[in-house]
């Protein structure tokens, strides 16, 4: 990759547009940067790097920064560049992101970064990220890769050639990537670390579940565990668990012979308790029945007297029913009595309704009077109606009329508008067509003339001319080259456009929709260029192309003035129509206008429209406001005519209620007539005066009865209630003396127990006939018994549960270390292998040289960039000096990466940094040359026809700058060039080609090529 052309515009220190021709430094050997410190020199690398990556070549300078703070508000800040890549050329530019003012208005806009990528066939490539990355697959190298090969920058590898291990470790950890080594290691130490952790958690928690045991002997387990020896700690813990659970298992079967004691005393307390109650009830049994018989024998004698009244009874359920017999009579009457009522209030209630009736009929008659009056005033609303609907459509056509004629008027003026649009156009390509044909027939002429030249160039004396045949040739034409007078006449080879085969590379017409034809000026061919066939060719179909553009414009514009044309004459016909029924003075208004042209017609036609359009719009909404009074009032005369069927339909049913009530009021007066007679007839046949007398003798009757049965129903009651009482004391007297005779005969019958478990126990209360106790003193006796039996219990359980819960808090102390045993053994096997990887790869090894994984790894690169050093510091030393890989002399801290070099004059090794200034310059400088050529390796064998080297040559004498300028020499030696940047004066007599950078006065700073 080759630059060959650098644009630089309000970029770093450079204020305007700088361009630099950089083919002029040729495309191998070296040339030099030069200028005052600061004035901008190794901009030009951070321009090219930018142009490229969209980043400069340093860290520190980042693309929002790039803006020249010496540019004027509207300069617009770009690189382009032109570079050759494989005999291919190619062109970059690209903007980062800046502010800049405003093309319009005040204040400030930011511009995006953008970039633009022009291809060897054409094609263009475009968007920042894209450029980028499509520059990258071309070069085959990122911007930091770039930066390293292409770039030695100043001081970077002193620190090199200088350093410590561990300063040569991280520059090749940034450019090796060797980083992951590193990470690996401090993941083997992290690893072992936390492997340790594991180990001592699990010992310290095998102390913690120890201080958790419970001993009896405590002693003796505090000496087990003060040994830590886990081994015997857990025998020990062992031996107590069995004899716990030995102790464990006496207690159970004490427990298990007290509770089978308590068990059969409960159950003989039971049955003493169920014998003394049993003994209360008898005694309260009998006592029921001492006092119930005596109430018995009563009551016995007041039901057998109550029941010997039965004839009195059955004589009164006789007189009842024939008075409820003689009821029914009376309730004959009042039914009669009642209807005979209700016949007289219907006959009134109609005689009401029918006067009601009259009434009505004659207001709703004199209603449907009023109705039909105002009907016959509104007759003739329809007809109304239906003529003004008439004159208000034929209104609404006339306006559709005017609306027709002032949309086909406006859409003439739009086709004017057309019209003059297309004529500009039309203009713009003729003068892009005529443009075309003078530079085909310049380029024509020149072609002419080069073949002219080309054969008189192949005439010799005496041969014939291929032309005319002479074998004289007294005035041969001569070939148009630079300086010979022909760059001012027309057809001159430099008189014109550059011709390009490429179609948007050279002069070319593009047409855009409504903005013509553009044309776009090529920059001047050179003079001594020739012209070819294929350009005249190329020229000749652009001017074709320009004159059938051209044409068909014209056409186009042709086309629309006809269409104008046609639509005049139809609108004048259409007005001339329409105002034939209009009044005479406005035809001759309209006349008049049209007898001044075209434009006096079309404004006065427009006016005149206008004015229509507003009387119509006035005369419309006065006939909407009549026909809406219209609707209402034929609205109303619906209203009435509805209204008018209703009243007569109300009047007719009126008269027909009138007359059905007549008829109802006779009906009803007949009916109680008849009533009143049958109302007569019964009252004879009834026995009492009235219905109250009779109701008052069944009344007495039946309370006399109901006396009679309710005495006979408490005395049967009270006797039931004492027989009952009765029956159940001597029920139940009997049953609980059968249960003590039982209770008593089971005592004297059981023998006395009195066996012990263990020794503990009491024996059981005596029941011999020797010791006669009642149910009572069994109650007591055993009740004390067995709390007695309950106080063993408890000290038994207490003791038991004691001995559980020390039982399982050492076994469960017992499992937790027996399984912190085993994790403590895995971490503690694990550790110590990850332990000793770690410690080989960080480099800890006793006894060993202290060299990481990484820097192993980076020792492979250092190998191979010394040996590429070497063969530059050999030439630069005069063969006195070769560096080489060493271990550090102190031995301290890190090892692996030492440089010593070779003096081969005296055959010692000494520490690189015993080299003088000069001698460490041509070190430092071998280093980066040998590191650049490791990295281009690296990245698959690229190869840059472009270098440039920053270092300090100041510090060498005369001998050893001429040493190192032959070493780039020989590093130029191909196709590769160059740059030194450098302000050592002695480089200046040196090196014939420059770049000289010098800074302004005014602000800001200007680069020039000086060969």
């Amino acid at each position: 990759m080759r630059p060959t052309k650098l644009t630089i515009s309000a970029f770093g220190p450079y204020a305007g547009e700088m361009i630099l021709e950089l083919d002029r430094l040729g495309d191998r050997g070296i040339y030099l940067i030069t200028g005052d410190t600061g004035a901008g020199k190794t901009t030009i690398f951070d321009a090219i790097t930018f142009a490229l990556y969209g980043n400069a070549s340093g860290e520190n300078r980042k693309p929002r920064m790039l803006r020249s703070k010496y540019a004027s508000a509207e300069a617009r800040t770009f690189v382009e560049m032109e570079f050759v890549y494989n005999g291919k050329t190619y062109r970059l530019r690209r903007n980062p992101e800046y502010l800049r003012a405003k093309q319009r208005g005040e204040g400030e806009t930011k511009e995006r970064p953008d970039a633009l990528l022009e291809l060897p066939d054409g094609n263009v490539i475009t968007g920042d990220r894209t450029v980028t990355a499509r520059v990258e697959e071309l070069v085959g190298l990122n911007r930091e890769q770039f930066s390293q090969i292409a770039m030695l920058a100043q001081g970077s590898f002193s620190r090199l050639l200088s350093g410590r291990t561990e300063d040569r470790g991280a520059i090749f950890r940034e450019i090796f990537r060797t980083r992951p080594y590193q990470k690996f290691q401090e993941r083997l130490k992290d690893k072992a670390k936390g492997l340790y952790g594991a180990y001592a958690d699990s010992v310290k928690s095998i102390g913690q579940y120890a201080g958790g045991v419970m001993a009896e002997d405590g002693e003796r387990w505090q000496a087990a565990v003060e040994s830590k020896d886990l081994e015997a700690m857990l025998d020990l813990l062992e031996e107590m668990i069995r004899e716990d659970e030995s102790g464990a298992a006496g207690l159970d079967q004490d427990l298990k012979a007290v509770r089978e004691r308590s068990g059969l005393l409960g159950q003989r307390l039971g049955e003493a308790r169920s014998a003394a109650k049993a003994q209360e009830d008898a005694q309260r049994a009998e006592q029921e029945l001492r006092e119930n018989r005596p109430l018995f024998e009563e009551a016995k004698a007041v039901f057998e007297r109550e029941k010997g009244r039965a004839g009195e009874r059955e004589q009164l359920i006789g007189e009842i029913s024939r008075a409820q017999e003689n009821l029914k009579a009376y309730d004959e009457h009042d039914r009669l009595a009642a209807d005979s009522r209700a016949c007289q209030a219907e006959a009134k209630g109609m005689e009401a309704v029918e006067a009601a009736a009259g009434n009505e009929a004659e207001t709703l008659g004199l209603k449907l009077q009023e109705l039909q009056e105002e009907l016959d005033r509104l007759q003739t609303v329809g007809e109304e109606l239906v003529a003004a609907r008439s004159a208000a459509e034929r209104l609404g056509q006339n306006r559709q009329r005017i609306a027709a004629h002032a949309r086909e008027l406006s859409e003439y003026r739009a086709e004017e508008r057309k019209l003059a649009a297309a004529q500009r156009e039309y203009q713009v390509a003729d003068q892009a067509r005529r443009a075309r044909e003078a530079e085909y027939q310049e380029l024509y002429q020149v072609f002419l003339d080069s073949q002219a030249g080309i054969l008189a160039a192949g005439l010799k004396p005496g041969q014939p001319c291929p032309v005319c045949g002479s074998l004289e040739h007294p005035a041969p034409a001569g070939r148009a080259a630079a300086g010979d007078g022909t760059e001012g006449r027309p057809g001159a080879p430099g008189a014109g456009a550059a011709v390009h085969e490429e179609r948007g590379a050279g002069a070319a017409v593009h047409e855009a929709p409504g903005a013509g034809t553009a044309i776009h000026e090529a920059p001047s061919r050179p003079s001594h260029t020739p012209v070819t066939k294929e350009q005249v060719d190329a020229a000749s179909r652009r001017a074709k192309e320009a004159s059938d553009a051209a044409a068909k414009l014209s056409l186009r514009a042709g086309g629309v003035k006809g269409s104008l044309d046609q639509r005049f004459e139809r609108m004048k016909e259409q007005v001339e129509v329409e105002i034939g029924g209009w009044k005479e003075s406005w035809q001759e208004r309209i006349r008049g206008a049209r007898a001044k042209g075209r434009e006096a017609f079309l404004e006065e036609w427009k006016l005149v429209l206008e004015q229509l359009d507003g009387v119509l719009g006035r005369q419309a909404e006065a006939g909407e406001q009549t026909i809406r009074g219209l609707e209402e009032r034929a609205k109303r005369r619906g209203q009435l005519e509805a209204q008018k069927r209703k009243t007569a339909q109300a009047l007719e049913n009126c008269r027909e209620r009138r007359q059905e009530a007549g008829k109802a009021r006779l009906r009803a007066e007949t009916r109680r007539t008849e009533l009143e007679r049958q109302i007569a007839e019964l009252k004879k046949r009834l026995p009492h005066g009235d219905r109250a007398a009779a109701e008052a003798e069944l009344t007495e009757h039946r309370r006399r009865l109901l006396a009679m049965e309710q005495a006979l129903n408490a005395a049967e009651k009270r006797l039931n209630e004492y027989s009952g009482r009765v029956s159940a004391a001597e029920a139940r007297a009997q049953a609980l003396n059968r249960q003590l005779e039982a209770f008593y005969r089971q005592q004297e019958e059981r023998c006395v127990i009195c066996a012990a478990p263990q020794g503990n126990l009491s024996p059981m209360p005596d029941s011999s006939p020797a010791a006669p106790l009642s149910p009572s003193d069994w109650v007591r006796q055993l009740e004390a018994e067995l709390a007695g039996m309950g106080e063993i219990l408890e000290r038994l359980e207490a003791g038991r549960n004691r001995l559980h819960h020390r039982l399982e808090t050492n076994r469960l102390a017992r499992d937790n270390m027996v399984r912190q045993r085993a994790a403590m053994e895995a971490a503690r096997q694990q550790w110590t292998w990850v332990k000793a990887m770690a410690d080989t790869a960080a480099g800890e090894v006793n006894g060993k040289d202290k060299i990481t994984f990484e820097t192993y790894v980076q020792m492979a690169y250092f190998e191979r960039i010394i040996a590429r050093a070497n063969a530059r510091f050999m030439v630069m030393s005069g063969g006195q000096y070769e560096l080489k890989r060493c271990m550090e002399e102190d031995g301290r801290g890190k090892n692996g990466l030492g440089l010593s070099v070779i003096d081969h004059y005296n055959g010692s090794e000494r520490s690189a940094r015993t080299l003088s200034g000069g001698e460490s310059f041509q070190a430092s400088l071998s280093l980066a040359l040998g590191l650049s050529d490791e990295i281009q390796s690296q990245a698959g064998g690229i190869r840059l026809d472009t270098m440039f080297v920053d270092e300090g040559f100041g510090s060498l004498d005369g001998e050893s700058l001429n040493l190192a300028v032959k070493a780039l020499a020989g590093l130029a030696e191909g196709n590769r060039l160059v740059g030194i940047i450098s302000h050592v004066p002695e480089l200046k007599e040196r090196i014939e080609k420059q770049i000289v950078v010098t800074k302004e006065k005014s602000g800001g700073s200007r680069a020039e090529i000086d060969i």
